[in-house]
């Protein structure tokens, strides 16, 4: 009898490819995500799904090289952060969605959102059309068939050959694979295989670590028209050194705070690049964020940019104040610095979007195979070859199905 065909993480990618699995082949398919099934499909402001339960931090994360460690949270929830994200999709939808996407409605949107929008914004196109777009869903309907078997804990070690993995074990099992399928997100996935001891064979997984480095600012709104969605506009541009960024604005700072709202701007085109490694037999995530001369330019020139809108008549109209920190610092106290004093503060109030991506890009062969090792595909953001440039839920959709696919072939 042939062991199962195991998916490790059940989020966007993991979904697709157990649903792709099932669907083209006659493999016994174990799923391993410790999430529960999303029961917010009709809940259109992310807002109100993020909590600690379905986005725990889960690794210590260095931004920059020097800087303190911060706990990087991701979605722990069938379908990912598919489920539970902001919907924003900033490219063109992949063809296997088309139909699930739409543009948000000027009547949809809150104040914040339509200041963005005469500062230049453009409404962004929403993983929504009467409901949130979340390949849980389909999954979780094979499971009640009897097609998929989920086991809800995380997996903790994978064990086999040096050139094979025949065991994924779990929190209290082991399950015997004939073929193992990771698609636990660039930051879990790395951290699995290298816990695992399968970097001494394969010393390029980790490396290649990205993310898309993120300045924050709060806004003390002067109404309560907070829209139907909490993002739903946003403002695309190309710095003068090349870096491409995207502003957004958020109506809400969290589901607690609604006196307060957000606008970011991130750098959607980063050339630095982090690292995962095994350090004195514990795991190590370096972003390395801001490494490069062209990722310093692009993100000062991003956070200009930013200010320049804050300072909008649009956006002065809709806010009492807007603070650039959380000691209360002001737009002025930005725009006095000087080139390096506004490197330096970027560097201390950098932040991030739970983007990453490209950890694994150098392991893998053009099918996802892992380097070294006969029985193991990478089909999560971890492959890609760089970050999106847009918002990444449609690169890594359609990855995993072209992935998925390709396996499909050679094991039915």
């Amino acid at each position: 009898m042939r062991r199962p065909v195991v998916v490790i993480g059940g989020g966007t990618s993991g979904c697709t490819v157990a649903a792709l699995l099932a669907a083209t082949t006659t493999r016994e398919i174990v799923l391993i995500e410790s999430g529960n099934v999303s029961t917010h499909d009709d809940e259109p402001r992310f807002m109100d799904v993020i909590s600690e339960e379905n986005t725990p931090p889960f690794a210590m994360v260095s931004l920059v090289e020097g800087g303190i460690a911060v706990p990087y949270a991701q979605a722990n929830v069938l379908g990912g952060g598919s489920a539970i994200n902001g919907m924003i999709l900033s490219g063109e939808p992949p063809a296997s969605v088309e139909g699930l996407t739409r543009l948000a409605n000027a009547d949809e949107m809150g104040s914040v959102s339509r200041a963005l929008l005469a500062a230049g914004g453009a409404p962004s196109r929403l993983w929504w059309n009467g409901g949130r777009w979340n390949p849980g869903r389909a999954v979780h309907h094979l499971v009640e068939e009897g097609r998929i078997s989920l086991v809800k804990q995380d997996a903790v070690l994978l064990t086999g050959d040096s050139d094979a993995v025949h065991e994924v074990h779990t929190e209290d099992s082991v399950i015997e694979a004939d073929h193992v399928v990771m698609c636990a997100g660039a930051i879990a996935t790395p951290m699995l295989l290298l816990s695992s001891g399968m970097g001494v064979v394969n010393p390029q997984i980790g490396v290649g670590l990205q993310d898309h480095p993120t300045i924050a600012f709060t806004m003390a709104r002067l109404d309560s028209d907070r829209g139907v969605f909490d993002a739903s506009v946003h403002l695309k541009g190309v710095t003068n050194s090349g870096g491409r960024f995207i502003v957004l604005a958020y109506e809400r700072v969290s589901r607690e705070v609604s006196s307060d709202a957000l606008i970011t701007v991130s750098l959607m085109s980063p050339t630095s690049r982090g690292t995962i490694s095994m350090l004195d037999g514990e795991v190590s995530v370096s972003m390395n964020m801001l490494s490069t001369q062209a990722d310093i330019d692009g993100m000062r020139e991003s956070v200009r940019e930013l200010v320049r809108i804050c300072n909008s008549p649009s956006v002065q109209r809709t806010t009492r104040s807007i603070s650039v920190d959380d000691r209360g610092a002001r737009l002025q106290d930005l725009e006095g610095l000087g080139e390096l004093e506004l490197d330096q503060w970027i560097r201390g109030h950098l932040s991030f979007v739970s983007h990453a991506s490209s950890s694994c890009s150098s392991a893998i062969d053009a099918d996802g195979g892992l380097r070294g090792f006969a029985n193991v595909t990478i089909a999560d953001a971890s492959g890609l070859p760089t970050v999106p440039s847009e918002t990444p839920a449609a690169s890594v959709t359609i990855e995993a199905t072209r992935i998925g696919r390709s396996l499909g072939e050679k094991l039915a």
